[in-house]
């Protein structure tokens, strides 16, 4: 991670995504970054110490129910649902 950068959220994949790989070779969590420019980007956890740390600073979310359009029924979006960090280690 870059220095003068903050972790806002730690986002989990969907299950399919992470599959059964262990855990160097997909985390199944990424971090959502703050830059200091204010820009905002994802990157993949890539330890459990890594994890751990950021679990204890941020919440930990994973995609919630769809956001339609309400005229084309469009997915448009998603919301995300807040999980505890003890629930999404069961979940990578």
């Amino acid at each position: 991670m870059k220095p003068n950068c903050e972790v806002i959220a730690l986002v989990l994949d969907e299950p399919a995504t992470a599959g059964n790989a262990s855990f160097l070779d997909c985390t199944g969590a990424h971090r959502l970054i703050r830059e200091a420019d204010g820009s905002v980007s994802l990157e993949p956890v890539e330890s459990q110490a890594d994890f751990d740390r950021a679990a204890k600073d941020t919440g930990c979310f994973r995609r919630g129910r769809a956001i339609r359009d309400p005229q084309t029924l469009e997915i448009i979006g998603y919301e995300m649902e807040q999980v505890g960090a003890e629930l999404a280690v069961v979940s990578r």
